[in-house]
């Protein structure tokens, strides 16, 4: 059994081509968890896994969805009156052809699904999350049967996610609660000399540090990847936008960097949600500006000392041209 911590990706062989791995990402709850049952059970994609359905047409979130209640049934983990309800969100897969798989097998790449699974109470809190993915790289006969191929990774899949959910698994990536892996930093933190080249602004008071699901705007993917960015060394930022859009950088450049890998993804503007370990989101579209104006000609007065110095969107269009 690996030890809660561990920050080493391990996948679990059962033929050679074939794998599964969960990465449970805790976000700020408890290392363990097990629950002795569920009540219902629900299988959704997100909007870019569902644009892979049209080259992908053998796989089934209903058949996925069978599979998994049908596991959970086997083990007396299905009951109405259980107090927690699986979310399961589909993020990504891909399925070979019967031709590919039968001709290159596992040159023609893996099946495979992907996808993020949720415990929720009654009342819809989130209890726990993991990520869970599944691929199957077999070919010859053993890769020419389409069912054959699903069954696997409708299998597989499902498997994982009762090994978590029952608190099982024995080969995962665990990321630890932010107090944590803080903590195990810590040392190497604070060698960190570099520093942003503007102001930090004042604290905001809307909402507490850690608080990932206050974040405003933003998918479940960006308050998971939230987590992950309390762990990083300062300077650091991480930025969102209206529109959904939402990026982190770290280092002397990170505010423009972040707000750079934003807004390339969005026709909305970004803004800064927190620095360092200061949450500085305002609510109010002036002050929010207002901000984002002010550390921008800081960074801009910094980077052309001694020369004229540039307006704060010449410095962004720069910075865009050059990651292009």
């Amino acid at each position: 059994m690996l030890k809660y911590g561990g920050s080493v990706l391990l996948a679990v062989f059962i033929l050679t081509g074939c794998a599964g791995t969960v990465h449970r990402d805790n976000n700020a709850l408890k290392s363990e968890f097990a629950a002795d049952s569920v009540s219902e059970v629900e299988v959704q994609m997100t909007d870019e896994a569902q644009k892979l359905q049209t080259d992908n047409t053998q796989f089934s979130t209903n058949d996925l969805l069978g599979y998994i209640e049908r596991k959970l049934d086997g083990q007396n983990l299905l009951k109405n009156n259980a107090p927690y309800r699986l979310q399961v969100t589909i993020t990504r897969f891909r399925i070979r052809s019967a031709f590919s798989a039968v001709m290159w097998g596992i040159m023609a790449g893996t099946d495979s699904v992907e996808g993020k699974v949720r415990v929720l109470d009654r009342d819809g809190k989130q209890i726990h999350s993991f990520d869970v993915s599944a691929s199957y790289g077999l070919g010859g006969l053993a890769g020419g049967q389409d069912g054959m191929r699903m069954n696997w990774l409708y299998g597989k899949f499902a498997e994982l996610t009762i090994a978590e959910l029952t608190g099982k698994t024995e080969f995962t990536n665990v990321k630890t609660d932010r107090k944590d892996a803080v903590k195990s930093k810590s040392t190497t933190a604070a060698k960190s000399t570099s520093k942003h080249l503007f102001t930090i602004p004042d604290d905001s008071n809307f909402a507490p540090l850690e608080n990932a699901d206050a974040i405003p705007y933003v998918n479940q993917h960006a308050k998971d990847s939230y987590a992950l960015y309390l762990t990083r060394q300062k300077p650091r930022a991480y930025v969102i936008a209206d529109s959904g859009a939402w990026a982190y950088r770290v280092g002397k450049d990170a505010l423009t960097n972040a707000l750079v890998a934003c807004e390339s993804r969005t026709q909305s503007t970004c803004y800064p949600y927190a620095i360092d370990d200061h949450v500085v989101w305002q609510t109010d579209d002036v002050a929010r500006n207002a901000i984002r104006r002010k550390v921008l000609a800081e960074i801009a007065a910094g980077q052309n000392a001694g020369r004229a110095v540039q307006s704060t969107e010449t410095v962004v269009q720069k910075a865009q041209q050059t990651e292009k």
